[in-house]
């Protein structure tokens, strides 16, 4: 039960990633990460005795299974190494290219010799996956085919824990690496133990404690593989709520922005997608609360070119403030508003983000501080 939770965790995170490489452009990233993953999962599947029986029974080769599983162990590997280096490199886009190329062509290779080095030794009889291993992975078994494999994932997953650890920090997805690089390292401190064991020592722990120590480091690959996901998903719930008062005000003044606007898709696209709604609402109702105020001020309809052309200065207050300003002044002119102490337009400048903000931070700034407002008008009628 325990083998099928650990993998189904891990095809629910191989799926993510072939659904987001459907939706976006195709990498090597996308690619690595989809290898490494279903391989991964591939192997805790293989360790099931049910479909280890099936398997080997089908196939016609006593513990096939676990010549497979070294194959799969190696596509991990592999498929981690060329995302790690992919993503840490700054090569032209051709150079990280053929370097995939050759990772996977030394892991092809060391495939191919491992399966060749099990199918020409002895056949054993049928046995389970930990007591074929306890067998082999010792001074008087079978350990030759387990010698080059380990040692390839050993010197491949050390790689990715260094490059991992180095480049995890606290965003988002810096989170995401750090839990994925800390599986990578269980998984080495298991290989290690198996390859100890596969040179004739005995090593600090046996067979078992080493695969219960590859199923932990298989369940935080998968937490750390499903974590952005997860958190995406309620960062999206949130800005949502925190985006719809201002939505639906502005689409009320505006209500051509949203022609064309798709109601379904991705959690994190219909987010940005109704950024960008609120965007050019407010674009066009700044627009027209400028038009308003020059001709209020100048009675004519057109300023001087200079004015026209003139870039507009941004405010000298906290972004929170300048946010604010925005906010107040949208929610003074929502419909039934009260017209004594309307606060006036800002000007464009206040319009203009922050240095410090990006765009979709700006915009989020702006409509929290709306949500805030119309709040705190609901709690006081």
């Amino acid at each position: 039960m325990i083998i099928w939770v650990i993998a189904g965790l891990l095809g629910l995170a191989t799926g993510l990633r072939i659904g987001w490489a459907l939706v976006n452009k195709q990498s090597l990233v996308s690619t690595a990460m989809i290898l490494a993953l279903g391989s991964l999962g591939l192997v805790a599947a293989l360790n099931w005795q049910p479909l280890t029986l099936l398997i080997d029974g089908v196939l016609h080769w006593p513990n096939i299974s676990m010549g497979l599983s070294q194959v799969a162990l190696i596509t991990c590997a592999a498929g981690s190494c060329v995302m790690i280096t992919t993503v840490a490199s700054g090569r032209k886009p051709a150079t990280i290219r053929r370097i995939a190329i050759a990772q996977y062509a030394v892991a092809g290779v060391i495939a191919m010799v491992s399966l060749v080095a099990f199918f020409t030794a002895e056949k054993q009889s049928e046995m389970a996956p930990e007591e074929y291993l306890r067998r082999n992975l010792t001074s008087g078994g079978n350990s030759l085919p387990w010698l080059l494999p380990l040692l390839y994932v050993l010197l491949a997953l050390t790689l990715v824990s260094w490059a991992g650890l180095r480049y995890s920090n606290r965003s988002r997805r810096g989170r995401a690496l750090f839990v994925f690089t800390i599986g990578i390292v269980l998984i080495v401190a298991a290989s290690g133990f198996f390859f100890l064991r596969a040179v004739g020592t005995t090593g600090p722990v046996g067979v078992g404690a080493a695969a219960t120590l590859l199923g932990c480091a298989m369940l935080v690959v998968a937490a750390g593989s499903l974590l952005p996901s997860v958190e995406d998903w309620f960062g999206s719930r949130r800005e949502l709520r925190i985006i719809e008062p201002l939505l639906e005000e502005l689409g009320r003044r505006q209500p051509d922005v949203g022609i064309g606007e798709r109601p379904r898709g991705p959690l994190a696209f219909r987010v940005a997608e109704r950024m960008s709604l609120i965007s050019d609402a407010l674009f066009l109702e700044a627009s027209a609360a400028n038009a308003r105020k020059r001709v209020g001020a100048t009675g004519r309809d057109t300023d001087d070119d200079e004015d026209e052309n003139a870039e507009p200065e941004s405010p000298a207050v906290p972004p929170e403030e300048q946010a604010r300003a925005i906010a107040a002044w949208i929610f003074a002119g929502r419909e039934g508003a009260l017209e004594d102490g309307t606060p006036a337009f800002p000007g464009l400048g206040w319009l203009r983000q922050p240095s410090e903000y990006s765009d979709r931070e700006w915009i989020l700034e702006i409509a929290l501080q709306y949500r805030t407002l119309t709040r705190a008008n609901g709690a006081n009628a």
